[in-house]
């Protein structure tokens, strides 16, 4: 005779839900090997064993008590019950008619007692047992069989835990491999951006030394000046990508550097009268884009100042200058030529070079002011911005 409590039939609850856990087949686990001893323990059994099922098959995940050539089949026996949902206690198989068979043809089988707690998962799915057996007949008291219960739900506790570390496992696999792709496209974007930059570079030279060419052969003052300009704006905007070009990153530019080498580039076209172009900047980092549209800003104002700072022979230099004011990349290009005219203002300009200047600082949302003196000076305040391409 057999006893159940709650009683519900092992055919009733899906099998393969020990699927999702991947225990038939793994190595033992330490916390398994811990609950049958404590199972041993508090049922006063000499014998503990986990078993889970997948399907058909059946496997013994941990066990205590059954030194080698004991005759005892923990997974035998499960194997021939209907396990409950809750507790099943035989006190005496050899008087349960279910295992009359089983015990003639495995006469080494000396157990008399098996109690078994299912192993249910969250979902109601049935994963296996925690038995404990014995060579004598005998039962388990009220206690017994409630403390039974808690190391069954400590048993699927492990597995979700199990579960939980394996798929933590896997999402890092993939978070790895996505950060690895990403990585490439990164690398491979740079390396495209680099000869985007150095194939419009070298386009922009060819167009300028066209234009410089044809402005020698013109005999129009005013077309060879005009030519003469638009060369030296096209050789700019050259310059620009040339730094781009040559900066360490495809996203972020140091202004330090790319102002440097926009003005080296523009004072070897300079007139013979502007003794150089000096260049104090820190080493601000902008995104790309702002920094190519920073460093047109600077060539449309270093052009501004070789053409009109110093006429009539006077000798002199241009000044530029970024310096860091919290959000603000504070930007300054100057002179000691002769001055702005005294009705000069910044909107109020309606040449090409203002235009373009007056373009570039709205589009970053700027602002550009003229500083009073006996010579020019224009301040422009550029939000430095994420460190992004904008």
């Amino acid at each position: 005779m057999h006893y159940a409590e709650d009683t519900k039939e092992l055919e009733e609850i899906p099998l393969d839900i020990s699927h999702r856990y991947d225990v038939v087949g793994t190595a033992p686990a330490p916390a398994f090997d811990e609950i049958v001893r404590l199972a041993t323990a508090i049922c006063d059994a000499p014998i503990a064993a986990i078993n889970f099922v997948n399907d058909d098959h059946r496997c013994i995940q941990a066990v205590t008590g059954l030194p080698d050539g004991d005759g005892a089949d923990p997974a035998g026996i499960c194997a021939l019950v209907s396990p409950a949902d809750t507790i099943m206690v035989i006190p005496d198989l050899i008087a349960d008619e279910r295992f009359r068979d089983y015990l003639r043809a495995h006469p080494e089988n000396s157990v008399r007692f098996y109690a078994a707690t299912s192993l249910v998962a969250p979902d109601g799915g049935h994963v296996g047992t925690l038995c404990v057996l014995d060579w004598r007949p005998r039962d388990l008291t009220k206690r017994q069989r409630s403390l039974l219960k808690v190391l069954a739900s400590r048993v699927i506790t492990e597995l979700e835990l199990r579960r939980s570390l394996a798929a933590q496992r896997l999402a890092r696999r993939d978070a790895e491999q996505l950060l690895a792709e990403k990585d490439r496209l990164l690398e491979q974007n740079h390396m495209l951006m680099q000869e985007v930059d150095h194939r419009v570079k070298n386009s922009l030279q060819m167009v300028s030394s066209m234009l410089r060419l044809q402005a020698h052969q013109l005999s129009s003052i005013e077309g060879t000046r005009a030519l003469e300009q638009a060369q030296r704006r096209i050789a700019s905007v050259a310059a620009a990508h040339e730094q781009l070009y040559r900066a360490s990153g495809s996203d972020t530019v140091d202004m330090s550097v790319f102002l440097d080498g926009i003005c080296k580039a523009l004072a070897a076209h300079r007139p013979s009268n502007i003794d150089g172009i000096e260049v104090q900047a820190e080493p601000i980092v902008l995104g790309s884009k702002r920094a190519m549209k920073t460093g047109m800003l600077v060539a449309e104002l270093v052009m501004n100042g070789l053409k009109h700072a110093y006429p009539a022979g006077r000798h002199g230099s241009i000044r530029v200058e970024l310096r860091s004011a919290g959000p603000i990349a504070r930007l300054s290009v100057s002179d000691d030529g002769v001055g702005l005219p005294s009705n000069f203002l910044v909107e109020g300009g309606k040449g090409l070079g203002m235009r373009l200047i007056r373009s570039i600082v709205e589009q970053f949302e700027g602002k550009i002011t003229v500083e009073p003196g006996p010579s020019a000076r224009f301040v422009v305040d550029i939000p430095k911005g994420g460190a992004s391409t904008e």
